[in-house]
């Protein structure tokens, strides 16, 4: 999977705010950004009456909505989604994921910390890779003022992004399944192997195939 980053925090410390100037940074830089939302109330983007609310509403698993510049997907779940189920839906075309939340994922996280807010963390500081933060704290770990984003996002990109390195991920029947690294080593590389030969591919950054059994 891409590199992905969780910024994280107490509700009202920032974070939406943060990774809004994150992104508008990491474009600067050439990045392909997407972003990703956790949020512990329903969600319901579609308005009722529209014709995918119909669609959702009548029955259908799976809503896409296609427009000229914009396209929009939506699932009925029978369980709050891992982390990397949700990263495998975003795609391979990106080069960072920006989370709001996930702080039980197992991405690199950043906690936005602000002092009005109490001085207790929100997560354990063994689990953060870095804290932004309008007081300073007796802590050790990299910490950085709100304001300086250009700061934030060189360490996300020296120390997270560089830092990251490919995975191989399987899924089965939609579920993910865990595969030792000998395993994985075997199958990213006889797969690259194979797919190399064929024509018109280039370079090689990632590799997706989809096997549906006949029944």
């Amino acid at each position: 999977m891409f590199p992905a980053v969780s910024i994280v925090g107490k509700s009202g410390s920032g974070k939406t705010e943060l990774i809004e100037r994150l992104i508008i940074e990491f474009k600067k830089r050439g990045y392909r950004v997407a972003t990703v939302k956790h949020s512990q109330r329903q969600i319901d983007i579609d308005k009722p009456g529209k014709d995918s609310w119909k669609f959702a509403e009548a029955g259908s698993e799976a809503v896409v909505a296609v427009s000229p510049d914009r396209l929009f997907f939506t699932r009925s779940l029978e369980h709050e989604p891992k982390l990397d189920e949700i990263l495998r839906l975003i795609g391979s075309d990106v080069d960072l994921v920006l989370i709001e939340g996930f702080r039980k994922g197992k991405a690199p996280k950043i906690e936005v910390h602000r002092k009005e807010l109490g001085e207790e963390l929100l997560c354990p500081v063994t689990m953060l890779s870095a804290i932004v933060t309008d007081e300073s704290l007796d802590i050790d770990v990299p910490q950085f003022p709100p304001d300086d984003t250009r700061a934030i996002a060189d360490f996300i990109e020296k120390d997270l992004v560089s830092q990251a390195k490919g995975d191989t991920t399987l899924f089965v029947n939609g579920k993910q399944i865990f595969i030792k690294p000998f395993i994985k080593d075997v199958i990213s590389r006889t797969l690259i192997a194979m797919v190399s030969t064929l024509k018109g591919v280039g370079e090689i950054k990632s590799v997706d195939i989809s096997i549906r059994k006949r029944p």
